[in-house]
């Protein structure tokens, strides 16, 4: 799953590093608030999870994310 959700991101990114499970979102990716609600809107249709604000702001690493999503999904 984490390398769909790799996928699914580098659609609005180009890191300047490699995606890894340590990679902090806003600051490691610099995703903009847009970005945060295309990608959250793209793993809603990928995986059926809705993941608000309060969900980015306690999964700050990819890692935590890709965690976060894994648990929702089933």
């Amino acid at each position: 799953m984490f390398d769909k959700v790799v996928d699914i991101i580098l659609n609005y990114v180009e890191p300047d590093n490699a995606i890894t499970p340590e990679t902090n979102i806003k600051s490691g990716l610099c995703m903009s608030s847009f970005d945060l609600v295309c990608l959250s809107d793209e793993i809603h249709d990928e995986f059926g999870v809705v993941l608000t604000a309060d969900d980015f702001r306690e999964c700050d690493t990819m890692g935590k994310l890709v965690a976060h999503i894994e648990k929702s999904a089933k």
